[in-house]
């Protein structure tokens, strides 16, 4: 998490994404439910909707789909159970 708390500004990742935003996004590849998220990262599935809803509008992508091949093409994860740091 950025200081502050808040994931305001834009992440290493490109896109304008937030440190937030990518967290979410990397948790989606991971075939995580929103509620799975939500329980996950401490927030409530209203915030994991808008911040699924602000990355795919940074990002281009219509649906979680689109996202995971997102993450997988900038190396925000790679092969199952391998995290990319």
């Amino acid at each position: 998490m950025l200081s502050g708390g808040r994931g305001v500004s834009s992440g290493p990742y490109g896109d304008g994404l937030t440190e937030r935003e990518t967290e979410v996004l990397v948790l989606v590849a991971d075939g995580l439910s929103n509620a799975e998220i939500a329980r996950k990262l401490r927030i409530s599935t209203a915030t994991v909707k808008t911040h699924i809803n602000n990355l795919f509008a940074k990002t281009g992508v219509r649906d979680r789909a689109q996202a995971v091949r997102y993450a997988y093409q900038h190396g925000l994860v790679s092969a199952p159970g391998k995290r990319v740091t």
